[in-house]
């Protein structure tokens, strides 16, 4: 056998090693829209007053109504204690959701139950994995810019640049997470948000922004979802990619630099679909 030929036989059996890795790694999506909670609802009475008193049990709470510390101390703080009644009928209510159709060929799972989002500041992160492309539950990702006019910072998708949306949109998610820089003061959250409504719109769509190779940058040529908000929070010096290049909504959800603040449809204790 000629040696160009061997070469070219080598190449086609790369190029179809390559094709049944890229489909491998597409199915492999968790098959996923929406978790319920799988244990009993409980009688809120006591732990709400024991909470409204000083004494609350996160952990509880948070199994009950979604709500992480941050979103508990909140409510409390602003005398709306009552409120984690109504988050936890609407935490274990059933949900009904539907797969529509996004841009070419991803799909949206969708809730008609409308989500309540616990209150909300400057610089947190939304997360969902309601989207996914082919098999690959990609998932999309955002970050709140102004909470008095409800408006969240992300790249939505290939052909449109970043963009100032409506809180409004997520809300009709088949799941969410909204995550928070933990540890750090609101001051510095919102300078962040500041930083990135200023530096980060208007963004071409970058499919492979993030990966190594092109380098990485806090003011980047282009950007996807989960590189924009990845961006924001590099330019303070918060490395918030809890996996590999290029980061992913999923990745952010790993990251140990942020906690919980509310998770709605997800497996109890988890932000995001093992």
């Amino acid at each position: 056998m000629k040696r160009g030929t061997r070469r070219a036989l080598a190449a086609l059996a790369l190029a179809a090693a390559a094709a049944v890795e890229a489909a491998v790694w597409v199915c492999r999506a968790p098959r996923f829209a929406h978790a319920s909670p799988d244990y009993p609802m409980v009688d809120l009475t006591g732990v709400v007053a024991r909470a409204e008193a000083g004494r609350p049990d996160y952990r509880l709470l948070l199994a009950q109504t979604g709500l992480g510390k941050g979103a508990v101390d909140a409510l409390l703080e602003t005398g709306r204690g009552e409120e984690l009644f109504d988050f936890q009928a609407r935490y274990f209510a059933p949900c009904q959701w539907e797969t529509v159709k996004g841009v070419a060929i991803v799909r949206l799972e969708v809730s008609g139950s409308e989500l309540r989002f616990a209150p909300l500041e400057k610089g947190d992160v939304l997360l969902t994995p309601s989207s996914r492309c082919g098999g690959w539950r990609n998932g999309h990702a955002a970050l709140v810019v102004d909470v008095e006019e409800g408006l969240v910072l992300e790249a939505y998708s290939l052909g449109q640049p970043s963009r100032l949306s409506s809180l409004s949109t997520w809300q009709d998610k088949a799941a969410v997470a909204v995550l928070r820089l933990s540890g750090v003061s609101a001051e510095r959250r919102a300078a962040l948000a500041d930083w990135a409504r200023q530096n980060l719109l208007d963004l071409p769509y970058g499919l492979f922004s993030g990966l190594p190779w092109l380098g990485e940058t806090a003011r980047p040529p282009a950007t996807q979802c989960a590189h924009l908000v990845w961006c924001a929070f590099a330019a303070f010096g918060y490395d918030i990619d809890g996996g590999g290049w290029p980061v992913t909504p999923r990745d952010i959800s790993l990251s140990p630099l942020l906690e919980t603040v509310q998770v709605w449809g997800l497996p109890q204790g988890a932000r995001w679909p093992s």
